[in-house]
Parts: C-alpha cells; sequence; structure tokens
C-alpha cells in the first residue's frame, strides 16, 4: 500500500469520528435541554403548606367576667350571653358547659351569678338539664377568674401556635421566607368563616328570585334600564373643612 492510499484512508477515519462525534454532542445538548431548572425558584404555597388551616372538631367559649362584690350582671352582659346561648342554639349545640372558678378571690360571687347564667340560657332555648356546670381551679386566690361558658362545635384554625421562630429571619440563602411568615393571616382568616365547613365544601346557591328575573328580562325587551333603583343618602362624614365658616 502506498503513502498516498494510507492517508487518504487516515483522513476518512478521522472525518468520520468527527462526524460521530458532534452527532453525539448534539444529542447530549438535546438531552440537558429538556431537564427541569430549578435554580432559584420558590414555592408558591409555602406558607399554606406550614401553617394550614385545618377544619376540625374545637370550642366555642365566651368568657363572662364577674367582680369580687357582689354577683349581679350588668344587663348589657346578659344580653351578651342569651345571644350566645342563641347562637349556640343554632349551632346544634344540645348543651352548655359552665365553668365556674373555685379557690379564687371571686369563687363566692361566681358561684351566685352562675345561677343568673344558668336563667339567661333558659331564655335561649336551653333548659337546666342542658346547662352543665363544672369547677376549675383558678391560677391563683388573689385572681378574680371568670366564669367560661363552652360548647362543641366544628371551628377552622391553623393547628399549631404563631410566634414560632425556630430559624432565623435571614438565615437562609434559598430565596424562602421564614418560617413564621403567614401564621397570623391563615389564623386570621380561619377566625373569620362564619361557616368552616365551606372550607371543605362550598356551600350551594341558593334558588334565584323568579319575580326579579321575570322584571329583568321584560325590561331588557322594552329596552329600559335592568339595574335596581337604589341611591345610598348623600351624607358627610365630618364637617370639619367644610365651606363657609363663621
Amino acid at each position: 500500500m502506498t503513502t498516498t492510499r494510507l492517508l487518504l484512508r487516515l483522513g476518512r477515519a478521522l472525518a468520520t469520528a468527527g462526524v460521530l462525534l458532534a452527532a453525539a454532542t448534539v444529542a447530549g445538548c438535546n438531552t440537558t435541554k429538556y431537564e427541569p431548572s430549578v435554580t432559584g425558584s420558590v414555592p408558591n404555597d409555602g406558607f399554606r403548606t406550614r401553617h394550614p388551616i385545618v377544619v376540625e372538631e374545637g370550642e366555642e367559649t365566651f368568657d363572662v367576667p364577674v367582680a369580687t362584690q357582689g354577683d349581679s350582671l350588668p344587663p348589657r352582659l346578659m344580653a351578651a350571653i342569651e345571644a350566645f346561648g342563641r347562637e349556640a342554639h343554632e349551632q346544634g349545640a344540645r348543651a352548655i358547659t359552665v365553668m365556674v372558678p373555685s379557690g379564687s378571690r371571686n369563687e363566692a360571687a361566681a358561684y351566685h351569678a352562675s345561677r343568673r347564667i344558668t336563667e339567661v340560657l333558659g331564655r335561649a332555648g336551653f333548659g337546666p338539664q342542658a346547662v352543665h356546670k363544672v369547677p376549675y381551679a383558678a391560677v391563683g386566690p388573689e385572681d378574680a377568674a371568670p366564669i367560661r361558658l363552652a360548647y362543641p362545635r366544628v371551628v377552622a384554625q391553623v393547628p399549631h401556635r404563631c410566634g414560632r421562630w425556630p430559624d432565623q429571619v435571614i438565615g437562609g440563602l434559598d430565596n424562602t421566607d421564614y418560617w413564621n411568615f403567614g401564621c397570623a393571616t391563615q389564623s386570621n382568616i380561619a377566625t373569620m368563616v362564619a361557616e368552616p365547613t365551606d372550607l371543605v365544601s362550598p356551600s350551594p346557591i341558593g334558588k334565584a328570585d323568579a319575580t326579579r328575573r321575570a322584571a329583568v328580562i321584560q325590561a331588557y325587551r322594552k329596552g329600559e334600564k335592568t339595574r335596581s333603583e337604589f341611591k345610598l343618602p348623600e351624607t358627610t362624614a365630618s364637617k370639619v373643612g367644610a365651606g363657609g365658616g363663621e
């Protein structure tokens, strides 16, 4: 074999190897092109995962302050107790627990006030058999402990207390929020929900007003306005700054 043929074969081999190497490089680029990019990503539901709102059975409570001297309750407080009892009745509660302090400075006054509370709850639909009185130990004899009313109901709440700081606020470098972030907001939302079960399954839409619907369709066909004629009264929040000083 001559030197010329040997060089030609060697050149063809090198060219083929170059083509294969280029194809492998392109294939490698195509493989890494579809890999997910996670650099700098931030979870959108971080605080919802750390501080979830859970719907579970809990207690609705109302504390009644009782003075040391005297066992009478003011009319406004008695109205609030009756409203609490009516709300418990609407929530389907069958009984209300009245927790009376024991060993406190106002123990005698609280005992007599609990009788008055039983009468008020009776007007809300809870008879004497549905009011369960139980004593509880007060923190100290010098404290004027309240009477606590309670009934079981479904509540929405965050399963832990806010204000915990297991990590420093700016201790991480992964561009995520700190641990306590969003806890207060979640707790406030859970407290403001009127019907906690709506967080699990929303309430169905009520029936449409057939009379109003017919009136709107009739006005639409006539080319008239279909909105309700309602005008708020023109009032001012304050006269400060109004023109015409004396």
